[in-house]
């Protein structure tokens, strides 16, 4: 019985499980994740979610896709059984190739385009922050760093003097002495 198992299993069969049980596992496990906000919990589940809904299709579409072009291939000079197995063999690499394409290339794009849209209207107001929106508005004012090189050294061609702060910047030595 063992030996039959995989003998006759179309190549986009066991990827579209795996996205089955990632569409579903990752969802959960990002949502019992006690560390995280309860609004990053849900946009997260969420965007994992709908990232695997997207490919779940595309993997059969691109695998059946590539399955039809390899029926364009004509085997000369065989005979009709051999035949019949090469063509058989071609079908199912074909679908391993879609299925690659698939992964590789198309959910990628497809999901760069659709789920940000998809996002905005299902959570309009829980976007998570990025890192710079966290800082305190004070703290980027106050910062010398992030202020603006003094300008009357400036000539309209070049800098004549470069503007460094050497207090805050850290002397690095070279050869780790």
């Amino acid at each position: 019985m063992c030996d039959k198992l995989g003998a006759n299993t179309k190549p986009t069969y066991p990827v579209i499980l795996i996205a089955a049980v990632k569409g579903i596992c990752r969802p959960t496990f990002t949502m019992m994740d006690k560390t995280e906000k309860p609004e990053t919990k849900k946009y997260t589940a969420l965007r994992e979610g709908l990232t695997e809904l997207i490919a779940i299709p595309t993997y059969l579409a691109c695998g059946e896709l590539a399955a039809h072009l390899s029926k364009k291939i004509k085997f000369k000079n065989v005979p009709e059984d051999v035949k019949k197995s090469l063509t058989k063999r071609a079908a199912r690499n074909f679908m391993f190739i879609g299925v690659c394409v698939a992964a590789l290339f198309v959910i990628p794009g497809l999901c760069s385009i659709a789920i940000k849209p998809i996002m905005d209207k299902l959570l309009p107001n829980n976007k998570p922050k990025s890192p710079a929106e966290n800082l305190d508005p004070q703290l980027i004012l106050h910062n010398p760093l992030l202020k603006k090189p003094d300008m009357s050294t400036f000539t309209g061609k070049r800098l004549v003097k470069p503007v460094y702060n050497t207090q805050i910047r850290p002397q690095l030595k070279v050869g780790g002495v």
